[in-house]
């Protein structure tokens, strides 16, 4: 009897240390729960927004999704925001977009051929950086912080230096006239964030009233994420993008290169992406129409006074089209 009696109180131990783990974990989740609620719901108002009401269950988050585009429209971002938010997540959309291409060669090929696209700018202190990626669209794109991603695909459909560079020029220009900071402030911005996401950047504007700077905290950096990837990889407001389009004639100037053949890229987009296309990537999209990027940036060129220069050498370009010889069968890119 000795056994038996041994095994069933060691059976009946178990099942009352079960119990009281249950009744534990129970009880801690209730706490939790009970001071999370509160901790919602006492969130205090952002200076020069509206009452945010609440409910039983914390925030009314219709209330706050009205709330969420003030709040941002509010922030004074500074490049040294910029520069974090960039440094954030560079590596993140790197990896989301297809990952390094794994040839250092080519990586270099593509520094070496942006160093003078870069050189061009007014705001030296930015870490300017560019990579290759292993992804067969026809994409590029650039986050806040001069941080400049162009996948492989791209390089194949590129026939000329110009058209390289006038895809570097544009995605400089965004980083260069902060466009990733005055997206963030686009009311159509916020609708891509989740209601976790609305809730702490509500909660990180109050703590941050009236501060200028230093308002990228982790929480904020996480709100932001989805929206910002969806914001570099399908393409800016259009007049951002007209504005980016603008950058090339002043970098074109300045390095030397032909500034008629800026728009030869914009013509190859069209014969990937016809009108009809639906498929949106950061260099085409509906908004604006690439016909009409085209007569604007004809348009732009014709008033710059600046004489025609000769640019003496395409540092990379040869080892780039080694590489990736330029395709002449044009057939609709996968965006």
């Amino acid at each position: 009897m000795g056994g038996p009696m041994k095994d069933w109180g060691a059976t009946l131990v178990g099942r009352l240390e079960t119990d009281r783990r249950s009744l534990l974990g129970g009880m801690a989740a209730a706490g939790a729960a009970m001071a999370a609620g509160p901790a919602l719901a006492q969130i205090p108002n952002f200076p020069g927004l509206p009452s945010l009401p609440t409910g039983p269950g914390g925030m009314d988050l219709n209330a706050l999704a009205g709330q969420v585009a003030g709040v941002l429209q509010k922030m004074q971002f500074t490049e040294a925001d910029e520069i974090t938010m960039g440094q954030n997540y560079y590596q993140k959309f790197i990896d989301q977009s297809g990952g390094v291409y794994n040839s250092q060669v080519d990586q270099e090929a593509l520094r070496d051929f942006a160093k003078p696209v870069f050189a061009t700018t007014k705001r030296p202190g930015l870490p300017w950086e560019v990579v290759l990626i292993d992804n067969d669209t026809v994409n590029a794109w650039a986050l806040p912080g001069a941080k400049i991603a162009v996948h492989k695909g791209l390089i194949r459909y590129v026939a000329t230096p110009e058209e390289l560079a006038a895809v570097l020029s544009h995605e400089a220009g965004h980083a260069e006239l902060s466009h990733g900071i005055a997206q963030i402030k686009n009311k159509t911005f916020t609708q891509g964030m989740t209601d976790i996401g609305k809730q702490q950047l509500v909660a990180q504007a109050t703590r941050k009233a009236g501060a200028v700077g230093g308002l990228i905290s982790d929480q904020l950096l996480t709100a932001l994420e989805g929206p910002i990837f969806d914001m570099i990889t399908s393409g800016y407001s259009q007049n951002l993008e007209f504005a980016a389009d603008g950058h090339i004639v002043g970098v074109f100037d300045t390095i030397g290169y032909d500034k008629g053949r800026a728009t030869d890229f914009y013509s190859t987009l069209l014969k990937l992406f016809p009108p009809s296309t639906k498929a949106t990537t950061s260099l085409y999209a509906t908004h604006p129409g690439t016909k009409d990027r085209i007569k604007r940036l004809d348009a732009a060129i014709k008033k710059d006074k600046t004489p025609l220069g000769t640019n003496v050498g395409h540092p990379g370009w040869d080892q780039l089209k080694t590489s990736f010889p330029t395709r002449t069968h044009f057939r609709l890119a996968n965006a």
